[in-house]
């Protein structure tokens, strides 16, 4: 990126320029219009591939059929589609240490890693309302499988770039990263097992109990835990990183938010989310494999080919957005100022679509609302060196180096003017 209101990620357009595979056994063809993804989404003759498998084993995250029918049962009332309020109790016991440290920050003026900031309160939150455990402000535990998510998005890289090779080091260091991952699920367990916080309908409890009842066992349980950390924790934390980073860049509308939210208006803050969800999907790629030959999505598919499916190329069809490498939350905002539909129904999907739908879409949404708001309403975040950040790319997009800011207070009843 050479200025911090540039977008362009080249690696991906180098990635996924065209086919990555075209011709022999296993190709792997390039999907990346909204007609194509629904379709492939949809159909019953294409499956996950193995790779997620791979890093966190045979559950929800990497299965398809009985197996994940039957684990989506278990899992999915901890996340209602229809009352994402319900997540709102994590949020708030979460958020007054957040805020107590950011003061501390700003009255000290000393520098920080934003995303270890909000990695730290995302996992207070994830903890609480996924495994039904409590973990104390300075706890940073959802550190402990950095190690193992840096090492699968090795891998990731390693098998999606063409001629590309997974080598031996790589494949040892997924497997010792995911052994000392696993020490830290053991330590979740039994917390959730001796001291869980009670009245809380949580993802973790459920799977304990359908353990009680034969549905699933130890190891099973194990695999979900840390598909669940490997979908909810550097997914919220970067997305959380990306937009503070685009607000930098674009001080007018950052300005805008905060009148607004010093009126209890929350439009352009839910748009610039759905905004940076469109320039940064959490998953900025995905797989499927096809289980039977067939014609679909203007291909012949072979049995084993993969259809690579580019949701940041989709995001960025010049068809669908209007110039869309600029960060522009009004596209997100209707004439009449309510919320505007995605120009099409698989033109937008940041959580996926179809019957893998990111089970918990809306707490990533929820506590990306209620972090930002109280950053953008009591605070102003300054980055040393917007210019510089670069994109890496792994099983998500990050900074491929950490991102260093100061926190400076806000006073609210202050109105904000943009810049002239």
């Amino acid at each position: 990126m050479s200025d911090s209101t540039d977008t362009v990620i080249e690696r991906i357009l180098e990635l996924q320029g065209c086919d990555p595979r075209p011709h022999g056994p296993s190709r792997r063809l390039l999907v990346s219009d909204p007609e194509g993804f629904g379709a492939i989404l949809h159909s019953t003759a294409f499956e996950r591939t193995d790779f997620v498998g791979l890093l966190a084993g045979p559950g929800l995250l990497a299965s398809d059929g009985d197996r994940w029918r039957a684990r989506r049962r278990i899992v999915q009332p901890a996340f209602p589609p229809r009352r994402p309020e319900v997540h709102l109790e994590h949020i708030e016991w979460a958020m007054p240490a957040f805020i107590e440290r950011l003061e501390d920050l700003a009255r000290d003026r000393r520098p920080t890693c934003l995303l270890e900031e909000v990695t730290r309160i995302v996992g207070r939150i994830i903890y609480r309302s996924v495994f039904g455990i409590e973990i104390d402000p300075d706890d940073h535990r959802i550190a402990r499988f950095e190690p193992m998510l840096h090492a699968a998005g090795e891998l990731m890289l390693s098998l999606v770039t063409p001629g590309g090779r997974v080598d031996g080091p790589l494949v040892d260091r997924v497997r010792r990263t995911r052994i000392a991952a696993d020490e830290e699920i053991d330590w979740i367990l039994e917390r959730r097992r001796t001291r869980p916080v009670e009245g809380v309908d949580d993802a973790l409890g459920r799977l304990l109990a359908a353990r009680e009842e034969g549905l699933i066992d130890d190891e099973g349980i194990r695999d979900e835990v840390r598909a669940l950390v490997l979908a909810s924790t550097e997914t919220s934390s970067n997305s959380l990183v990306w937009c503070l980073r685009l607000l930098a860049g674009r001080p007018e509308i950052r300005a805008t938010i905060e009148q607004e939210l010093d009126t209890d208006d929350e439009t352009r803050l839910e748009a610039a989310i759905l905004e940076t969800l469109r320039l940064y999907p959490p998953v900025w790629s995905n797989e499927r494999q096809a289980t039977v030959a067939i014609e679909l999505a203007n291909h012949r598919w072979a049995i084993g080919d993969r259809a690579v499916l580019s949701v940041y190329r989709l995001h960025r069809d010049p068809a669908l957005w209007p110039d869309p490498d600029r960060f522009d939350p009004d596209r997100f905002i209707a004439p009449e100022g309510g919320p505007r539909r995605p120009p099409h129904r698989f033109a937008y999907l940041p959580f996926g679509a179809g019957r893998h739908l990111c089970v918990g879409r809306n707490l990533a949404l929820l506590e990306m609302n209620r972090i930002l708001r109280t950053i953008l309403g009591r605070f102003r975040i300054e980055f040393e060196d917007p210019d510089a950040i670069e994109p890496m790319l792994g099983v998500v997009i990050r900074a491929a180096t950490p991102i260093t800011v100061r926190v400076a207070g806000r006073d609210p009843l202050q109105a904000s003017e943009p810049p002239a």
